[in-house]
């Protein structure tokens, strides 16, 4: 119950008078000092009184004041936090958004379409690879190859298909509608026929863009069935091929699937591992360097190479977390160490934005930042230039170093390298496997070493497999080797 303090004041003040005439009255009438005592205590509160009425008045003002303040202050800290959280909120959303989406074409990315799959119902998926693409890269230019692609990705958005770009000339297409084997090849036949009849603008020339498909269909459809299909489409020359698990594609099919899950019991059960091969200098022969290497050890403690299972690994959505487990045991093994060491990473790494905070984390906590050398090869560069560049300056900046591995295989493009900070070239052991019985490929492999020194870089010399190798190098002045001769790999490098 609230208690209205003015009535209450009048109240009092009503009845102390009374008091006070009561006392009056019969202080005449009495000798008693006690009523001459409380008239003179009533008359002192009735004089203070008022002034407890002006302090009330007072007090009552300044806590209107303060509470008026204190709701404004509210009211603003409110408006902050809203503001903050929907700032957040959008970030957020950016930074999602940045990550499923493509940055050349503005479709949606691998990333997003194994999200899709896993949470949406389609009943097909179609991989679209340009078969001509790379003939006319080579002919009108990486920039007309971009625009060609940006093109190429209009034209589906157009088609109102639920596209995606999984990497380089590579798309996917999810289906919702369940057609029957018959209709979905009349489907595929009716796109094919589409894209034949539509003109592409290359450097102000008409061109045609000519694709491959694989198609998956099913409850069970999945990327690794769609691309064992695309694979028979190119080799078999075919314009689309629908997974059949049955058919002898589908035995090679299901060994994939196989292998998949196989590498899935692997990592959970610790059994993907790195093994390091030794880089030597050519002029002191001692080993300064390593190069990473992964394996996986099967349940029968079988030791498997990774072109047994990278490739197929890569079409997981598991990889991510194989990059990051051999980054982090390759950190940890030569963290506080002198050697320098080398990972590979492939394009899907560099794009990938939780592997690559992944990498930070790990070269600022095991300090490895000045030793580690991320291996890119030379294709990844020539087809993903503009990602690339931006990963190896983010990368260098942290203070690691770079590497092209396989360098002069059949990429080879000394103007795009120049504009890299690139510290080693690795010459591929391809060519220094000829050096001894070819003056061409020595000559080749002299450029390629001369052409490191003009940039800064470092030559490495792969595959030396003998001795007379190794000498013939080092007398091209080539500073680092590996090789079976020099070192196999291992699983302890020390």
């Amino acid at each position: 119950m609230k208690v209205d303090t003015k009535k209450f004041f009048v109240a009092l003040f009503i009845f102390c008078a009374t008091v006070i005439a009561i006392g009056f009255h019969d202080y005449k009438e009495s000798d008693s000092a006690v009523f001459e005592t409380i008239a003179k205590s009533l008359l002192i509160f009735m004089g203070a009184l008022p002034f407890m009425f002006l302090y009330r008045n007072i007090l009552s003002r300044q806590v209107a004041y303060l509470s008026d303040k204190v709701d404004m202050q509210s009211e603003k800290l409110y408006e902050t936090t809203t503001l903050l959280e929907e700032k957040v909120e959008e970030k957020t959303k950016e930074l999602i958004e940045e990550g499923f989406i493509d940055p050349l074409t503005h479709l949606p990315n691998r990333h997003r379409l194994l999200f899709d799959m896993d949470r949406y119902h389609y009943n097909a998926l179609v991989i679209v690879k340009l078969h001509n693409f790379k003939e006319l890269t080579q002919f009108f230019g990486n920039s007309i190859g971009d625009s060609l692609l940006q093109q190429f990705a209009l034209w589906l958005t157009r088609l109102n298909y639920n596209a995606y770009r999984l990497g380089n000339h590579e798309f996917a297409l999810l289906l919702e509608q369940d057609y029957p084997l018959q209709e979905l090849v009349a489907y595929c036949d009716a796109t094919i026929e589409e894209l034949s009849r539509h003109s592409f603008i290359a450097d102000k020339e008409s061109v045609s863009l000519l694709a491959r498909m694989g198609v998956d269909a099913g409850e069970k459809f999945g990327l690794a069935h769609a691309d064992a299909a695309l694979q028979l489409a190119i080799e078999t020359g075919q314009t689309f091929v629908v997974y059949e698990a049955h058919s002898e594609e589908g035995s090679k099919q299901s060994h994939n699937i196989k292998t998949a899950k196989n590498i899935r019991e692997a990592f959970h059960a610790g059994r993907l591992i790195c093994y390091y091969q030794p880089i030597i200098s050519t002029l002191t022969g001692n080993i300064e360097k390593y190069e990473t290497l992964v394996r996986l050890i099967d349940a029968d403690t079988t030791v498997i190479p990774p072109h047994d299972f990278l490739e197929i690994a890569q079409k997981t959505r598991l990889y991510p977390q194989i990059t990051q487990e051999i980054i982090r045991q390759a950190c940890e093994t030569f963290k506080g160490r002198d050697e320098s060491f080398t990972v590979h990473l492939c394009s899907l790494d560099t794009i990938d934005h939780t592997t690559v905070h992944f990498i930070e984390e790990m070269l600022v906590s095991t300090h490895t930042a000045g030793q580690i050398i991320f291996e890119l090869s030379e294709q990844d560069i020539y087809e993903h230039y503009a990602q690339m560049s931006l990963f190896i300056q983010h990368i260098k900046h942290l203070g690691a170093k770079i590497a092209i591995d396989n360098f002069g295989r059949s990429y080879s493009n000394f103007d795009k390298i120049t504009h890299l900070e690139i510290d080693y070239l690795k010459i591929d052991g391809a060519l220094i496997n000829k050096i001894l019985h070819s003056p061409r490929h020595t000559k080749i492999i002299q450029t390629i070493a001369s052409f490191a020194d003009a940039i800064g870089a470092k030559a490495i010399a792969e595959n030396v497999e003998a001795a007379e190798i190794l000498q013939q190098i080092t007398a091209l002045g080539i500073p680092f080797a590996q090789g079976y001769y020099i070192g196999k790999p291992g699983p302890c490098c020390f």
